[in-house]
């Protein structure tokens, strides 16, 4: 199974196919919007200037109430903060991201790197290639991200 072959819900109930990010690095993360208001660590669009537009760079974020509940009850609200912080990704629906529950695209890439399930909100995050390889960034993800728009 490869990167490309899977799809995930975005927030409006519509489905994200990962092959329309074939030839973009995509950056995804495990989010809170409770957290992000306190340590402001939802990206924003000035982020995605910094490393690369829209072009070149996809921010999937997948919201979940598992840690703490530090995220809002539904979609309609998380996507309204996201607008509100100019998020310039894309949401995914609200769920789990632990364990079989967590969606296949979110499975595929934590199984990919050998990683374990986040322990708590933004802890974890993948980054996949251009070419559809899915990595773990080491240190900081901004330069991890530009590295891999470099290949």
């Amino acid at each position: 199974m490869s990167f490309y072959s899977l799809a995930a819900t975005k927030s409006d109930g519509s489905p994200q196919p990962m092959e329309d990010f074939r030839g973009k690095v995509v950056y995804a993360t495990n989010v809170a919007s409770s957290e992000a208001r306190r340590h402001e660590s939802t990206p924003s669009s000035s982020d995605s200037e910094n490393v690369g537009g829209p072009d070149e760079l996809a921010i999937l974020a997948f919201p979940s109430r598992e840690f703490g509940a530090q995220e809002y009850k539904d979609d309609a609200d998380i996507a309204k903060f996201a607008a509100s912080r100019n998020f310039p990704g894309i949401l995914m629906k609200l769920g789990s991201v632990r364990g079989s529950d967590a969606p296949d695209v979110w499975r595929h890439m934590r199984d990919a790197t050998g990683s374990s399930d986040p322990r708590w909100n933004f802890s974890s995050k993948y980054l996949v290639s251009k070419s559809g390889e899915v990595s773990v960034p080491k240190g900081d993800v901004e330069s991890a991200i530009e590295a891999l728009m470099k290949e």
